[in-house]
């Protein structure tokens, strides 16, 4: 009789067990055209946004670093615009924006300097905290890839990875790596790599929350590497995917009494 009753427990809790690793299991393994036609149609869905915004900064200051917590928006309006400030008290304090021709980055505590250029200048790549980085990084840009383009797609036990390559003489290097869940097939991390094969940002995609019938990502963290490295968490609140941005935003205006850095000026003497 405790045989019996022994064995009816072992039985019971390896159900148990077998039952709890079933539900553990991932979903069947998707194709890769599968999973970059399922984030299309999703990034498709997002033609602009318009949030609230609460924006966590972390910069260096000489051997130190500084954060700087602020109240304020985060606008985008595909294919090539972005926008989002910071307050304090409400008055701006922090600029970060592009349209097809600008890009500007104004900082105004200790420093009151915009960084500026043009799109696809060389002084793009030497800011670092770049709004097309930015962009980008937010996972809301389609991925289309040109026939016989190179990419690695690996299958993990909760993430699809996608890397996408380009050739550099004898090597292959990554220019782009996005994770997706595979339960959603929304991305949850981006990397993007520079020429070389460097890491130019990395950014979670931490949360996702419903705006009508479309998942939106309100919750980013972002670090941007460079000479020295910058550190941008944003989440978003009040997320409208109907409200367009004002197009002024997007415009781009030296804030009065601040210094103008052009990345693309030459170089004096």
């Amino acid at each position: 009789m405790q045989r019996t009753a022994l064995a009816l427990v072992v039985t019971l809790l390896a159900a148990a067990g077998s039952a709890a690793r079933a539900a553990d299991a991932p979903p069947p393994v998707a194709a890769p055209a599968e999973v970059i036609a399922a984030h299309n149609a999703w990034a498709d869905s997002i033609r602009h946004l318009w949030s609230r915004a609460a924006v966590t900064i972390n910069v260096p200051v000489g051997k130190k670093r500084e954060q700087h917590d602020l109240d304020g928006h985060f606008f985008v309006a595909k294919p090539d615009r972005l926008f989002v400030h910071g307050q304090v008290l409400g008055q701006d304090v922090f600029r970060l924006g592009m349209n097809a021709e600008r890009f500007w980055l104004w900082i105004r505590p200790g420093v009151n300097t915009v960084w500026t250029g043009r799109r696809g200048g060389e002084g793009e790549r030497d800011l670092v905290l770049s709004p097309a980085d930015l962009m980008a990084a937010c996972g809301m840009s389609r991925i289309d890839l040109a026939r016989g383009a190179a990419a690695e797609f690996v299958a993990g036990r909760r993430h699809y990875v996608l890397t996408e390559q380009r050739r550099a003489g004898a090597a292959t290097l990554p220019a782009r790596r996005i994770w997706f869940d595979r339960a959603t097939l929304r991305p949850v991390r981006v990397d993007l790599f520079d020429a070389v094969g460097r890491r130019l940002v990395m950014a979670e995609l931490l949360a996702y929350q419903p705006v009508g019938d479309t998942p939106v990502c309100t919750a980013y963290r972002a670090r941007f590497y460079g000479d020295e490295d910058v550190t941008l968490v944003l989440r978003l609140s009040k997320v409208s995917l109907e409200k367009e941005p004002n197009p002024r935003l997007f415009e781009y205006r030296l804030p009065p009494g601040a210094k103008e850095r052009d990345l693309d000026a030459p170089a004096a003497g």
